[in-house]
């Protein structure tokens, strides 16, 4: 049987030589943090949007949701 990564027309990481995988590593991997950083940005801004209800529904409460947002975007 063919593998499923062959079949999508990509090579299994575990054939690729050592030093592409590190480059693919160093690439793939700044690119993560900075994803993460602008997601928990536009998390932290829809959270600010919500009404006081809304946030009773998650038990969470105005002043908890304004620390969150006060942090900066690299803290989690």
């Amino acid at each position: 049987m063919l593998d499923h990564q062959l079949i999508e027309g990509r090579r299994p990481s575990s054939s690729l030589p050592t030093h592409v995988r590190h480059i693919i590593n160093n690439v793939i991997g700044p690119i993560m943090v900075v994803s993460r950083f602008i997601q928990l940005h536009c998390q932290r801004e829809q959270l600010a949007e919500l009404e006081d209800h809304q946030l009773a529904d998650m038990g969470l409460s105005r002043a908890q949701v304004r620390n969150e947002c006060a942090k900066w975007f690299w803290q989690a």
